[in-house]
């Protein structure tokens, strides 16, 4: 008896759908106006508060609709719901149109399909799927690229020139006072070079700047601040309150944390330098958010975490954890919806390869933990489950 060999819908055909999303990057301003959505261009980036889980927080979402590993990715920093909806410019139109249609909010409920938001990016273009054409040569070129863009993208990037570490200590005011007043050492914060930019002409300026360097730990490849100003209860901002709010074109710049221009946080792991001797040792690595809970770990003589600046693990990173010996993972994110998330999201790709643990820890985030808690908490089961 003959079976019926299934076709594949042309919907689904990944070499057609990269056209597709290239067009609708062609027109990508024009889409977040049709989907009513408020946003900031920045240089390659495009930022706005996330539009599929909600918050307030203007620089929640970055789209790269110039590409970053493809054309028209996206991230949700805070809840990472490009893991929900695909980090694709159709996953981003399905996330939206499953909040605005069907009034998402969390897994498992009603969500806009594939296919549905492939048709809205079609009739967006006024394409038809089938008159899409991509030869065999093109395909395999294009699947090709993305694979060696993954493994080869280039440590050195961004718009930092060669700065020596000494260079950095002399710039800022270190040790940060902000993060003294928060119970860190001013052993750890010199180890880091986390200090003050109070220079009015620079793009950290009244901000803790955190430099990170090159995974041999040699040179400054970007860096990341934290602003010393709390959140603004009427613009959401992190601005000085005696200077008013920012208008909303304005308000990116105000956001708690920020990156240097064109520093890709997504291809590194912070603190890597200085940990991966100890993850050899071990056989065992620690994920942690940001680096302030890498901060928080060394003053308790655990040498051996990593930060992933926010809740998602990229495969870049990923890449970096499998040069690095480990076996083990440990994962530290923070204890919240978003952080649960995350560990979801770094089980589902690692758990083929690593043994993944996960403490049950009393505070939301390592860098609020007492010493004394994190012996019990961390030290403890790390001595106990991990062998």
């Amino acid at each position: 008896m003959k079976t019926m060999k299934k076709t594949k819908s042309p919907l689904h055909d990944q070499s057609r759908l990269k056209i597709v999303c290239d067009h609708i990057c062609d027109d990508i301003e024009n889409l977040l106006n049709i989907l009513n959505i408020e946003y900031k261009i920045n240089n390659k980036m495009i930022t706005m508060c996330c539009p599929i889980h909600g918050g307030d927080n203007p620089s929640a979402v970055n789209v790269y609709p110039h590409g970053d590993y493809y054309r028209g990715n996206w991230k949700c920093r805070t809840h990472g719901c490009d893991n929900i909806f695909k980090g694709s410019i159709i996953g981003f139109i399905r996330g939206v149109i499953s909040k605005q249609k069907y009034n998402w909010s969390k897994e498992g409920d009603d969500t806009c399909s594939f296919d549905e938001a492939v048709k809205f990016g079609l009739e967006f273009i006024n394409k038809d799927i089938k008159q899409i054409s991509v030869s065999k040569t093109q395909a395999e070129k294009t699947s090709f690229t993305r694979i060696v863009q993954n493994i080869t993208q280039p440590e050195s990037e961004g718009s930092l020139p060669k700065i020596t570490r000494t260079q950095v200590r002399q710039s800022l005011e270190i040790p940060a006072e902000y993060y003294l007043d928060r119970n860190y050492t001013k052993e750890i914060l010199n180890k880091y070079d986390v200090g003050l930019c109070n220079k009015p002409n620079k793009e950290m300026y009244n901000r803790v700047v955190v430099p990170i360097y090159c995974h041999e730990g040699k040179n400054i490849i970007g860096c990341t601040g934290r602003s010393v100003f709390e959140k603004c209860s009427k613009c959401s901002g992190f601005h000085d309150p005696l200077d008013g709010c920012p208008d909303k074109d304005n308000l990116w710049k105000f956001s708690k944390w920020k990156h240097n221009h064109g520093f890709k946080c997504q291809n590194h792991l912070y603190n890597f330098a200085n940990a991966k001797d100890y993850i050899q040792k071990t056989k065992t690595i620690i994920i942690v958010e940001s680096p302030g809970n890498v901060w928080r770990l060394e003053q308790n003589d655990i040498h051996n975490s990593v930060a992933i600046f926010g809740c998602n693990l990229s495969d870049r990173q990923k890449l970096l954890i499998d040069c690095s010996g480990a076996m083990n993972i440990i994962v530290l994110t923070d204890n919240d919806e978003a952080g649960e998330k995350a560990y979801q999201q770094i089980t589902d790709k690692c758990k083929k390869i690593y043994r993944i643990y996960r403490p049950v820890i009393s505070k939301n985030d390592i860098g609020d933990m007492t010493s004394e808690e994190i012996d019990i908490q961390i030290k403890q089961f790390i001595k106990n489950e991990i062998k």
